[in-house]
C-alpha cells in the first residue's frame, strides 16, 4: 500500500474514533455537572432542621424531597411492605410500613420505611418485637423516588409481598388503603428487637464520572500518541534500496 493511502486509512479510521472518545468524555464531565447538583441538593435539604410532615395541601412532594421530618400516627402491621434492597452489600428488605396519622393530618395514610431486615428475616413473626401498638412518633427524612424504575427492574410480585419498586396504586389496593405518594424513612432509632434497622444518613450515591471522564481522555490521548507514530512511521523517508 502507497504511503499517502496508508496515511488517509489510518486517519479515516482514527479520526471518528477520536472524536467517539472525546464525546464520551464530554458527556461523562456533563453527567458529573448533573450529579454534583443532586448531590448538593439532597445535603442542602437534610441539613434543614426537621419539621413537622406537612398535610397534602400546598406540600409539593418533590418540595419534601431528602427533608427530615417528623410523623405522628399508629402502624398497620398487618400490611407491611418488603422492598428488595441491599445494605452494606448484603441482601435484604426494606419494611414499608403503612401509618395512619394522628398529627397535623388525622387520618392520612402514608408509608414509613421502618429500615433493613435480612432475607431470613422478612416475616413480620420473625420480628414480633418490632410491631410496636399505639400511638409512635417517627422521625426521618423523606424520599420521593422510590417509585421509580430502570429498564432492568425486576417486575413486582403482590403475591409474594415482594417489591423492586415502590407503587403506591398497587400497593394502597392491595392493603385496600389510599396512600399518600411519598416515603417517610426512619432514622437509626433501636427498633424493639433489633429490626428493622433504620438509617442515620442520606443512603449513597455513585459519583464515579469523573473516573469515567478521565479514562475515556485517557483512551483518545493514547489513540492520538499511536496515530501521530504511525503516520510518522509511514511519512519516514526510505532508506537506499
Amino acid at each position: 500500500m502507497k504511503r499517502g493511502t496508508s496515511v488517509l486509512v489510518a486517519t479515516l479510521l482514527a479520526l471518528p474514533m477520536l472524536v467517539v472518545l472525546i464525546g464520551l468524555g464530554v458527556w461523562q464531565l456533563q453527567r458529573l455537572a448533573v450529579k454534583q447538583e443532586i448531590i448538593a441538593f439532597r445535603e442542602t435539604a437534610f441539613s434543614a432542621a426537621a419539621v413537622e410532615l406537612p398535610a397534602r395541601a400546598g406540600a409539593s412532594p418533590m418540595a419534601l424531597a431528602w427533608r427530615r421530618v417528623h410523623v405522628t400516627g399508629r402502624f398497620d402491621h398487618a400490611n407491611e411492605f418488603h422492598l428488595w434492597s441491599l445494605r452494606d452489600g448484603q441482601p435484604g428488605y426494606e419494611v414499608l410500613t403503612p401509618l395512619t396519622r394522628t398529627d397535623n393530618a388525622p387520618g392520612q395514610v402514608l408509608l414509613v420505611d421502618r429500615g433493613w431486615v435480612p432475607v431470613n428475616r422478612k416475616d413480620i413473626a420473625t420480628r414480633a418485637e418490632s410491631a410496636v401498638a399505639g400511638e409512635v412518633k417517627v422521625q426521618g427524612f423523606v424520599r420521593v423516588d422510590l417509585d421509580a424504575r430502570g429498564p432492568v427492574t425486576p417486575v413486582n410480585s403482590p403475591a409474594t409481598n415482594t417489591w423492586y419498586s415502590v407503587d403506591y396504586a398497587a400497593m394502597g389496593r392491595h392493603a385496600g388503603l389510599y396512600l399518600r405518594e411519598l416515603v417517610v424513612v426512619a432514622d437509626a432509632t433501636p427498633t424493639p428487637g433489633g429490626l428493622p434497622i433504620g438509617r442515620a444518613e442520606l443512603p449513597p450515591i455513585p459519583n464515579r464520572h469523573l473516573e469515567y471522564a478521565l479514562t475515556w481522555f485517557s483512551l483518545a490521548g493514547a489513540l492520538a500518541v499511536i496515530y501521530v507514530l504511525a503516520v510518522r512511521r509511514q511519512l519516514r523517508p526510505a532508506g537506499p534500496a
